[in-house]
């Protein structure tokens, strides 16, 4: 998501199409600094998910234990 949609602000409104597409074997449009920029904020983004998919259940355990 961060890669293909840029959809965060430290990277801003920036698209890089999959390798498979691109022109040029083996080829990136962007540098290695900016990988691992990208790398990152996917990281924050997962562990954000987790975080507060964690939470509603947490939150709604009850209900999960009447529906299971």
């Amino acid at each position: 998501m961060v890669k293909q949609y840029g959809m965060v602000p430290s990277i801003g409104q920036l698209s890089f199409p999959d390798l498979e597409s691109a022109a040029g074997i083996g080829r990136r449009p962007f540098s290695q600094g900016l990988q691992q920029m990208m790398d990152h904020e996917a990281k924050v983004l997962v562990a954000q998910a987790y975080r507060r998919t964690e939470k509603l259940l947490l939150e709604n355990r009850d209900k999960l234990q009447t529906v299971s």
